[in-house]
């Protein structure tokens, strides 16, 4: 399916965003927020929120700086 991620196409074969998530590394990572057309997802639905054609998502790391 086709998905944004961050403002870029990307395409998925998987369902889940935890499966997104992990296929991008983020899955075992603190600290990421995530939303899916702009409704924020908590940790605990990742697996179980299932991805659709045409999604939004938008990935939220700390950065470090000043």
């Amino acid at each position: 399916m086709r998905l944004t991620i961050n403002d870029k196409e990307a395409q998925f074969t998987g369902n889940t965003l935890a499966e997104l998530l992990n296929m991008h590394g983020f899955g075992d990572k603190t600290g990421v927020a995530v939303a899916v057309n702009e409704i924020v997802i908590p940790r605990p639905e990742w697996q179980f929120h299932v991805l659709e054609e045409g999604d939004e998502i938008l990935i939220i790391i700390p950065a470090q700086g000043g």
